[in-house]
């Protein structure tokens, strides 16, 4: 009786005698990717990032009642009925709108305790775009502008209100400057050093020619993922640096991978180490399997939380992941070997005389 082949059993056996040429493939591919990546730095250069709130250049205010729930001693508003908040929204949008920029959220507040202040008293707390021309100093003179321009409109009576003990003697406004920028910076400072360190590790642990293949990889997975980005205008947050870092470590885990598959195939003479584009090829394709597995399922999970996410901000964190796993998949099995082989020195052999 003939023993059955199971479903794995035949993948494995049509990867093998499959007649595909990945290193051929290589060429095609990696015009692909630079075709994207230019693209990309077009986007970019043109209709610029698209800034999430987290890296949005943005001021904030508050407009602050008094202990009779008054803004001035002309109007009185209720900011905890519609009516009276939205008379507040809609009178500062107006002044904002006039020096061309506008609200990026709007919410209820109340005094700061730890700035001596009053916990009690109602605000309504705004954050508006800057003006990314300015400077920081401009834009604090723009801010300061607007601050009289909102006093005149809300018919403050002073500049600044006298804090009592169950809310203030007359509505305030206060303004603050944010341009947070440096986690960016961080986080390409953090994958630059461990680029450098996969790089080390990489030599050390295979081959001399490896820390071209682990640099030009990284770079490649991680500019056609910005580039995706930018042409897709996802918006670049927090979350955006997540997913960057997990695209750097996967490339490195591609890396790795390939080369210990390379390294195996070569030492048990399953494939001729002469020949660079042979062993390159021939590794892909028994890496293969594993790779579409892999990227399967981290596919059906950004699929899943793109479905069924709670929120606008993780539908984008999703649709970064997603296309981070496409990218990463492509490049291990289109990019990695074509890079491997360029860079390729089969080990020569020495004769031992006894």
């Amino acid at each position: 009786m003939k023993n059955k082949i199971t479903l794995n059993q035949k993948f494995d056996r049509r990867i093998a005698n499959s007649k595909i040429n990945f290193s051929k493939l290589f060429l095609i591919f990696i015009f692909i990717s630079l075709a994207i990546i230019i693209a990309g730095a077009f986007v970019a250069g043109f209709a610029g990032i698209n800034l999430g709130n987290d890296f949005a250049s943005l001021s904030s205010l508050k407009v602050y009642t008094n202990s009779e729930n008054y803004i001035s001693n002309l109007e009185s508003y209720d900011i905890d009925s519609a009516e009276g908040y939205n008379l507040v929204f809609d009178k500062v949008e107006k002044v904002l709108n006039e020096h061309g920029t506008s609200i990026e959220s709007a919410q209820k507040s109340t005094m700061d305790f730890l700035k001596q202040e009053i916990i009690d008293a109602k605000a309504v707390e705004i954050t508006f775009y800057n003006d990314l021309s300015l400077t920081e100093e401009e834009q604090a003179e723009l801010n300061a502008q607007i601050k009289s321009d909102l006093m005149s409109a809300f018919g403050f009576q002073t500049q600044e209100a006298t804090v009592l003990e169950n809310g203030v003697s007359d509505a305030t406004i206060l303004t603050s400057y944010n341009h947070n920028t440096t986690i960016i910076y961080s986080a390409i400072i953090a994958i630059v050093i461990a680029t450098v360190f996969a790089m080390v590790y990489m030599v050390c642990r295979y081959e001399r020619p490896a820390f071209v293949t682990v640099f030009l990889t990284i770079a490649h997975d991680l500019l056609l993922t910005l580039a995706l980005i930018s042409i897709t205008r996802i918006p670049f947050n927090v979350a955006t640096i997540g997913v960057l870092c997990f695209t750097f470590f996967m490339s490195v885990i591609n890396l790795m991978v390939f080369y210990s598959k390379s390294k195996e195939l070569t030492a048990t003479g399953a494939v001729e180490s002469a020949s660079g584009k042979v062993v390159a090829n021939e590794t892909t394709k028994a890496n293969l399997k594993t790779n579409l597995y892999v990227y399967a399922a981290i596919l059906v999970l950004a699929i899943l939380l793109i479905a069924f996410a709670p929120s606008a901000t993780m539908r984008f964190f999703a649709l970064t992941l997603l296309i981070s796993c496409i990218v990463n998949c492509f490049s291990a099995i289109f990019i990695v070997n074509g890079l491997y082989y360029c860079v390729y020195k089969p080990i020569k052999k020495t004769r031992k005389f006894i």
